[in-house]
């Protein structure tokens, strides 16, 4: 059994694009299918069959997509199975939790559908349905491949958000069709759901701070938990430290503000709670790797 990273595809340059948690494929003939049997992967897929048929086996059941459907594979479970007809068009969309996370608004509402989507992988669409995916697909997979203009990697994320948010409507209508026959899926035991609540709660409160708060153990006390069962929690939940999703928060804020924003950057130190200016240039360094004034002036002449 193997266990496949986003590094491990990257390095044979398979993929169209790659920003560290995104890659996209624009034709999944592409790749050696029968490398990917008998696998897990460590990140999530959006595969999305354009024309012809495909056909895949993940954790003993057998998936059959036609033209218009799309199927959702997550983290961790086996591939035993590909097949492609000789007309196959499949695009593939794969991301790791963090291109989640990166979107904290975003992550309110991803954690609510996950496990309703593991049991529930394949989705036919309406032609409506397909007709939205398919223009988000199509325009992201034209916006991977027109790499010019220091704005490319935020377009690709904010459209990827976008695509994400149309799926998780098209969960929505799914869910609310279900009859009282097929019960929406539970969480297997109370120490799941608390792990799974404890996690949530911390990224909903990581949300509000907006980068503020930078201390585990704020977090920790705000959720009535140790550090270390939040970290737990977090880790499981996530793969992450709280730390790193704490930090990598703080850093989106920074950058943000520091592009897109007319505020000096002292009015940034103060208004994310810094101490001083020395610690604020100092932490934007060890991340960005340029002092705050720098990563602006760089933003601003590659702009």
């Amino acid at each position: 059994m193997r266990h496949l990273d986003f590094d491990d595809l990257w390095k044979n340059h398979l993929f169209d694009y790659k920003d560290g948690d995104l890659l996209v494929i624009d034709d999944v003939r592409r790749l050696n299918l029968t490398d990917y049997e008998n696998t897990t992967l460590a990140f999530a897929m959006a595969v999305i069959c354009m024309e012809g048929r495909a056909q895949c086996v993940v954790e003993g059941r057998e998936y059959r997509l036609a033209a218009g459907d799309l199927f959702v594979y997550m983290p961790g479970l086996v591939i035993s199975d590909i097949l492609l007809s000789q007309n196959a068009d499949v695009k593939v969309i794969a991301f790791a939790q963090r291109a989640i996370d990166r979107s904290l608004y975003l992550h309110k509402f991803v954690w609510q559908n996950q496990e309703y989507v593991r049991e529930h992988p394949l989705f036919t669409l309406s032609e409506r349905e397909r007709q939205g995916i398919v223009h988000y697909c199509h325009l992201l997979m034209a916006k991977t491949h027109d790499s010019h203009g220091s704005f490319h990697h935020d377009v690709v994320r904010l459209l990827f958000q976008a695509l994400v948010l149309e799926f998780q409507m098209l969960v929505d209508r799914r869910r609310g069709e279900l009859t009282e026959s097929e019960p929406l899926p539970m969480e297997k035991d109370s120490s799941v759901r608390q792990s799974t609540q404890i996690y949530r709660q911390f990224m909903a409160l990581l949300a509000e701070s907006k980068g503020r708060v930078r201390s585990v153990s704020v977090f920790a006390n705000m959720l009535n938990v140790t550090p270390k069962y939040l970290s737990k929690c977090v880790k499981e939940e996530s793969g992450r430290a709280p730390l790193d999703l704490i930090h990598e928060t703080t850093v989106t804020t920074i950058r943000q503000q520091l592009r897109y924003s007319s505020k000096t950057v002292k009015e940034i130190c103060n208004e994310l709670d810094f101490p001083n200016l020395s610690f604020f240039g100092k932490f934007v360094r060890e991340h960005l790797g340029l002092s705050p004034t720098e990563f602006r002036q760089q933003n601003l002449k590659n702009g």
